[in-house]
């Protein structure tokens, strides 16, 4: 995605925000201000090649278990601005021979997220809540690279780059949202990255 696809969407993020204003829902203060949460996932990662460490080996695939932790403010009931650690665990995949490949990927994301609620709060459970984020992941990259001979070689970088997605949430007692999302994350030097999500989070 280019810099100019993420000024889009940020754009009409923005403007869904700004022309649900015009019909607040019922109970909108419960849905403002500061809110914390935390979640587990599942982390997919794929490589074609590996310049970095190897061109021996091709075709990497692997997932592990993730976790995040954010904290987040709704400006209005349909804009917020979140800040997660996101930690995508350690993947690893064994090769031929004994070798060994696992990358480390953690680090920090702000990010814009935009929510759309279908319906109203009628009771203690409810609204849905469609919605959808974009922001930027600064994270740390550690790659290990390990043969059957004992050889070990290591990379770590840090980079920052785009991550986007959007999911589906539930609202219960007005208070405690509970969610189900997935990310995209332009990984460094990777051919497909994402992550599936379950949350939840208090809303103070």
């Amino acid at each position: 995605m280019n810099q100019r696809t993420l000024y889009g969407s940020l754009v009409a993020m923005l403007t869904l925000g700004v022309c649900s204003l015009a019909s607040p829902p019922a109970h909108a203060d419960a849905n403002q201000g500061f809110y914390l949460g935390g979640g587990v996932g599942r982390y997919d990662i794929k490589i074609n090649t590996f310049n970095a460490l190897s061109s021996t080996i091709t075709g990497y695939s692997a997932n592990d278990t993730a976790y995040q932790f954010f904290a987040g403010y709704r400006l209005v009931p349909f804009i917020a601005i979140e800040a997660q650690y996101l930690n995508l665990g350690t993947n690893r995949q064994f090769f031929g021979g004994g070798t060994e490949l696992t990358n480390k990927i953690y680090g920090w994301a702000p990010s814009l997220v935009a929510t759309l609620p279908l319906g109203s709060y009628t009771g203690p459970v409810g609204p849905l809540e469609l919605f959808g984020r974009v922001g930027e992941y600064w994270y740390n990259y550690h790659q290990d690279f390990i043969t059957p001979l004992g050889e070990h070689e290591s990379v770590s970088n840090t980079y920052n780059h785009l991550i986007y997605g959007g999911g589906i949430g539930l609202v219960v007692v007005q208070r405690v949202g509970v969610r189900l999302e997935y990310d995209v994350l332009d990984i460094q030097n990777t051919s497909s990255s994402n992550a599936l999500w379950l949350t939840a989070q208090f809303r103070f």
